[in-house]
């Protein structure tokens, strides 16, 4: 995978740090730079927290070593170049301008190092009006549309559960790294390679857009429906509810059956798709009232023996008991100085049947700044006076 590819990280929050974490998970040596003292910002995020830590920080910045360098001293970073130099990848999320001013860019480190993949991530982007607008997660899920679609019809936007943008951002940004890497492969040279939250949002609300773009209707909220497909949402049952998912006639047919309404197929208003997302309303009054006379497990059990798509509607205790979550090895365990029996959510992702590989525990605020600077050839005594001068933490 990416052993032997180095990235220095100097990113914050979590679109970087995720992609990093992504990268370190494949293998790549990944030294995270942080402000001395504080530290990345998430560590200041909670609650929740375990033994006092941020999980906030915690799920975002494993397989990772971490020096704390105040890059706005000389000497500072004087050490972030000397990384630059023997490192294949640099992470950054900074304000437009802020490396430029520290010379830092990419225009001054690729100079030092031509064969570097640079990667920018922004709120907005490099270009355009809003290129200097600051971007978190939930103002992006605003801007980009999300938030107007999410949420029951008549009520008030929502936000997704998940920073799907932050995510997502990461993840377009270590595609991006790894095909730069590939590139430079043939090439011998390096690339910048740019996305923002803006740019994941929009990609996000794709096929919404183009059914915009196409009838120049704008999709409103539909709370768990889905505006192309009925049935295709969650149903009240006696103690709970139901996401059911009927993506074709034949499962909308099989479906019937099992409700013992199999007269319904039949009925001019839910004959085809097209016609049920016509008579929607109508047609969730009527398997509503059937789904209420029974259990919502009792309906998960008889809908998958008849392939029906559907689950309950389950909490994070469930996911976190799920037998098939632990099938997968999602939450392996991973060796922590500070928490015992200390998890993490694996990489939805294996190669050869093997999973990316969890090892190291996400580290405390400049855990290793002797060892790295050691590496890059500082004497003990040169390390000293950095950390005297305030350069290094």
């Amino acid at each position: 995978m990416l052993r032997g590819i180095r990235v220095l990280d100097l990113t914050r929050n979590i679109a970087g740090p995720y992609c990093a974490m992504i990268l370190g998970d494949l293998g790549a040596d990944v030294v995270k730079v942080e402000r001395p003292g504080t530290g990345d910002d998430t560590r200041q995020w909670l609650p929740p927290a375990w033994n006092g830590i941020s999980t906030t920080y915690l799920a975002f910045n494993r397989n990772k070593k971490s020096v704390a360098v105040d890059l706005d001293r000389d000497e500072g970073r004087d050490v972030i170049l000397k990384l630059a130099r023997r490192s294949d990848v640099l992470l950054e999320s900074f304000r437009r301008g802020s490396l430029a001013r520290r010379g830092l860019d990419y225009a001054a480190v690729s100079k030092e190092n031509p064969r570097l993949v640079y990667c920018t991530i922004t709120g907005f982007g490099t270009v355009g009006p809003h290129r200097d607008r600051p971007g978190y997660d939930p103002v992006l899920q605003a801007y980009s549309g999300i938030m107007s679609m999410t949420g029951e019809p008549g009520g008030r936007p929502l936000r997704t559960g998940p920073s799907i943008v932050d995510n997502g951002t990461g993840m377009w940004a270590a595609l991006g790294v790894v095909c730069a890497l590939l590139s430079r492969e043939r090439t011998g040279r390096g690339a910048y390679v740019e996305t923002s939250l803006l740019e994941t949002g929009v990609t996000w609300i794709g096929y919404h857009l183009l059914g915009y773009l196409a009838t120049g209707c704008v999709p409103p909220p539909v709370g768990t429906s889905a505006t192309m497909i009925a049935p295709y949402e969650s149903f009240a049952t006696r103690d709970g509810h139901l996401q059911l998912a009927a993506g074709n006639d034949r499962i909308w047919v099989r479906l019937c059956d099992v409700l013992g309404l199999p007269q319904l197929p039949a009925d001019p208003r839910f004959r085809t798709n097209a016609d049920r997302v016509a008579h929607r309303d109508d047609l969730h009054e009527i398997l509503e009232a059937r789904f209420r006379t029974e259990p919502a497990a009792h309906w998960e059990e008889v809908l998958l023996a008849h392939d029906v798509p559907c689950s309950r509607v389950r909490t994070l205790a469930d996911v976190a008991a799920d037998p098939q979550v632990a099938a997968l090895g999602l939450l392996p365990p991973i060796p922590h100085p500070a928490i015992p029996n200390f998890a993490m959510v694996d990489l939805p992702l294996a190669i050869d049947g093997q999973r990316a590989a969890a090892q190291v525990a996400p580290p405390a605020v400049g855990q290793h700044t002797d060892q790295v600077l050691g590496e890059l050839g500082y004497s003990p005594e040169e390390i000293a006076a950095l950390r005297g001068a305030g350069a290094v933490g």
